[in-house]
């Protein structure tokens, strides 16, 4: 996993990483037409709700000698034209603090491209973030602690819009708290189906269920402090926005064992627990669908008080979690000045 470091404005973050990644041998992959189209189509929306990033792809696009149209067609299309990722999420306070858990499910071919990026816009908040695409993030913790991660949907249908991974920078970049997050969420127009799984160090928290015609908001079920998703919809009003058949055949199992172990402690999960809730095997939450090569690529547990980043870079049942200080040392010397 590689661990960047970009900061400055929206186009020097893009022309930075750009260069590094070319520097190394890294070029962008022929565009087809289709995404081509796709992602014209889509600027509008990105524009309307997240228009800064527009400067970060182009800063990428310079310092990878490719065009803006095929970078940012790119950028836009991911999601709608895919494979869904196989994940996990849930956050949950104890009464003290607000423990939050991702394993993040892909294809062994993808590992290679994984990255834990230490992202300090200009005038925006300053974040960890998590992915096997650059600039995009499919999870990640900002500087106010408000963590979110995104899980994928069989979708029905695809429309031009803002794709997740620009999303998940969009809410790290500019929300302070998961009803800020939730409020620019709901008023976006999204490419394809996906949860975002949103927990704040208030204890507030919250699932966004999303499809490219509706948008809907799911909390935690009366008298529970935690929440839960993995790859299917459990809003009413979204159900019928899901490919129930091209579901991943463990989503529902996966549910279950994460949401059974966190009620059985009554939500007052710590550490431990979420490393367990995350290794787990006879729900599949830790994945090892090796006929298929794919797996857990890393997992991430948070505590969001203060906030604390551990990191698992594979396999949570065999890798040993980490802390990353980035963020914390960030923080400081924001109080510091």
């Amino acid at each position: 996993m590689f661990h960047p470091t970009v900061r400055g404005t929206y186009y020097e973050m893009g022309y930075s990483y750009g260069s590094l990644l070319y520097k190394h041998g890294f070029r962008v992959p022929k565009i087809a037409k289709e995404k081509l189209e796709f992602g014209r189509q889509s600027e509008k929306e990105v524009k309307r709700v997240f228009p800064e990033i527009l400067e970060e792809i182009r800063g990428f696009a310079e310092a990878c000698h490719v065009t803006y149209e095929d970078m940012a067609s790119f950028m836009m299309s991911i999601g709608a034209f895919k494979v869904d990722q196989k994940c996990s999420v849930f956050a949950a306070f104890n009464g003290s603090d607000v423990v939050f858990g991702r394993n993040y499910d892909f294809y062994y071919s993808f590992k290679k491209y994984t990255e834990s990026c230490l992202t300090c816009p200009k005038d925006a908040y300053s974040s960890i973030g998590h992915s096997d695409v650059f600039i995009g993030k499919e999870d990640g913790v900002n500087e106010r602690s408000l963590a979110i991660a995104m899980t994928g949907i069989a979708e029905k249908n695809i429309k031009p819009g803002i794709s997740f991974v620009l999303m998940i920078r969009c809410v790290l970049d500019r929300c302070a708290n998961v009803e800020e997050g939730v409020k620019i969420i709901s008023n976006a127009h999204f490419s394809a189906t996906s949860n975002y799984l949103l927990a704040d160090r208030e204890g507030s928290m919250a699932v966004v269920e999303v499809a490219p015609d509706k948008v809907r908001v799911r909390r935690p079920e009366r008298g529970e402090n935690f929440i839960v998703c993995t790859n299917h919809f459990l809003h009413s009003e979204m159900l019928e926005s899901e490919s129930v058949k091209q579901r991943c055949w463990d989503s529902v199992p996966r549910y279950a064992a994460i949401n059974q172990t966190i009620e059985e402690q009554n939500g007052k999960i710590d550490f431990e627990t979420a490393q367990k809730i995350l290794s787990n095997h006879s729900g599949y939450v830790c994945s090892h669908q090796e006929q298929i090569k794919l797996g857990t690529l890393w997992s991430i547990i948070a505590t969001l008080k203060e906030p604390k980043i551990f990191r698992a870079e594979g396999h949570p049942c065999k890798t040993k979690f980490k802390q990353d200080i980035r963020l914390n040392k960030i923080i400081r010397r924001y109080a510091r000045s």
